[in-house]
């Protein structure tokens, strides 16, 4: 299955768990279960654990060596021509890339949302202090 080859992967670079974890931006556990296929990885991660370990498709989706069955999800991409499946990835890297810009861009528009509210309370504030005095 795959989490074995991710493991394999890990250990074969020397990088710990909490590492490639903290790199992946998932919980040691949760990278733990996967490993022990005891947890499904989705498209998005599994491509960031690619990354992070330098490991190419074939590496993970590749034929099951003791016969047992994989993920339907994997087999189809697995079984999938090289070119298309080069294809999958990147249109998945995009995707994935594109929801990280539109999650910045909605924290940039909080944070002059939250600016502009403190304008306008430090305004009321002066505004009180003035009659105040």
């Amino acid at each position: 299955m795959i989490g074995p080859r991710i493991r394999e992967a890990r250990l074969a670079r020397h990088l710990s768990l909490s590492a490639v974890a903290g790199k992946a931006e998932v919980s040691v556990a949760t990278l733990s279960r996967i490993e022990r296929d005891q947890q499904r990885i989705d498209v998005d991660l599994l491509i960031t654990l690619m990354r992070i370990l330098k490991i190419h498709a074939a590496d993970v989706l590749g034929e099951e060596k003791n016969g047992e069955g994989t993920d339907p999800l994997v087999e189809q991409i697995a079984t999938l021509p090289s070119a298309e499946r080069a294809q999958l990835w990147r249109d998945l890297a995009a995707a994935r890339k594109n929801r990280s810009g539109n999650a910045t861009r909605a924290v940039a528009q909080q944070v002059e949302e939250f600016m502009a509210q403190l304008d306008f309370l430090r305004d009321e504030i002066e505004s009180v202090r003035k009659k105040l005095r």
